[in-house]
């Protein structure tokens, strides 16, 4: 029965913690200069990150090295339950000061359903010609929710690589 109560109080603490951004700042702080290797640890670095507000849907860029190590991890839109508002520019601008050479994106869907909207598509295509065009690499977009969907699992990332050397091939 002790055992039960303290087992009890340590969830709380924990998910009190979790929500309250705790493990968000430690994650953000302890993940520079790790070697990221695919989504899977993706989504395991970025799910705390949306766990402290879970009505809003919210965008975050890891930028990285040549060698995929992280170079800062940062909060660049919010918005609400359906959609944050993301300005390309303003994500060059950052990736540009952290002189990043990849970035992964990623947002959560509020609803826990992680397959991507036809808006989420053409986010990721509009970011990936954006970022090609100054010789950054978008790797991945990942929407975070009750598990995780990768734009790059899916094939979706190379399909954009494609296209767009199929652009530069007719100009």
């Amino acid at each position: 029965m002790q055992q039960i109560c303290f087992f009890e109080k340590t969830e709380k603490k924990f998910w009190q913690e979790l929500k309250s951004g705790k493990f968000a700042r430690m994650v953000i702080k302890e993940s520079k200069g790790q070697y990221l290797n695919g989504s899977t640890e993706a989504f395991y670095v970025l799910k705390p990150l949306f766990a402290d507000v879970d009505d809003i849907e919210r965008m975050y860029c890891i930028f990285m090295d040549r060698k995929n190590n992280i170079l800062s991890i940062e909060k660049v839109a919010s918005g609400s339950l359906s959609s944050s508002a993301v300005y390309p520019r303003e994500l060059i601008k950052r990736t540009i000061k952290h002189k990043a050479a990849s970035v992964v994106i990623s947002h959560n869907h509020p609803s826990g359903d992680p397959h991507p909207s036809n808006e989420d598509r053409c986010l990721t295509i509009k970011l990936a010609f954006a970022f090609k065009a100054i010789d950054v690499n978008v790797l991945d977009h990942i929407i975070v929710g009750d598990s995780y969907y990768s734009f790059a699992d899916n094939g979706i990332m190379e399909e954009i690589k494609q296209k767009f050397n199929q652009f530069l091939s007719i100009t």
